[in-house]
């Protein structure tokens, strides 16, 4: 009698041992699941960098994007907050693959041909051949182009997306915001009154 029991709890206790070791592998397996699923979410929506942007308007660095030159063949550079610190300017965001961009492109173009302000182009994660041949096709309104790869600069601004343009005040600091699309309103009523502020 005493052997049939301890048979039936050497079986009981199998069976709790292989239930435990197949909740322990399921587990482990949720776990790696959930692992792989937190890396790809982290690479693909930059989860990273929007925690941890190492930008502020005050101190950033955008390289030049890498083959791109003036008619002259003289290379645009990138640009820093040290540029944007001395006096009013334009700061555009802006990528080859946005229609909206090339909606707004002439109206910068005849902007920078007025004369009142420098302006600097950053291209959001973009190829650099393809901004090569956006600005040869529709021409370069930009006193400098920094490749903002990795779209640090755009949110540290509260850009969320492509086109966005600030007029900035010295310091740096924003003195004008418009995100989306340039329009000739926004030209003549945002962007024109505050470049011509004193102070």
């Amino acid at each position: 009698m005493q052997n049939g029991a301890e048979d039936i709890a050497s079986q009981h206790g199998s069976r709790a041992t292989r239930r435990g070791v197949l909740r322990g592998g399921v587990g482990i397996a949720c776990l790696g699941v959930g692992a792989g699923l937190a890396g790809v979410l982290w690479t693909r929506k930059n989860i990273g960098a929007r925690l941890f942007n190492p930008f502020t308007l005050g101190q950033f660095e955008l390289p030049a994007v890498p083959g791109l030159t003036r008619p002259d063949g003289e290379p645009v550079a990138g640009f820093s907050a040290a540029d944007l610190a001395g006096r009013r300017s334009i700061l555009n965001f802006w990528a080859s693959w946005c229609p909206s961009c090339v909606e707004e492109h002439a109206l910068l173009v005849d902007l920078a041909a007025r004369d009142l302000a420098p302006i600097f182009g950053a291209d959001v994660k973009d190829e650099a051949k393809h901004a090569r041949e956006f600005l040869t096709r529709r021409g370069n309104p930009y006193r400098a182009v920094g490749a903002d790869n990795r779209g640090f600069l755009q949110r540290a601004l509260g850009a969320r997306g492509v086109p966005a343009t600030f007029v900035i005040a010295p310091g740096p600091r924003v003195e004008v915001a418009i995100f989306g699309e340039l329009d000739r309103a926004a030209i003549e009523d945002k962007i024109l009154p505050a470049l011509t502020q004193t102070g």
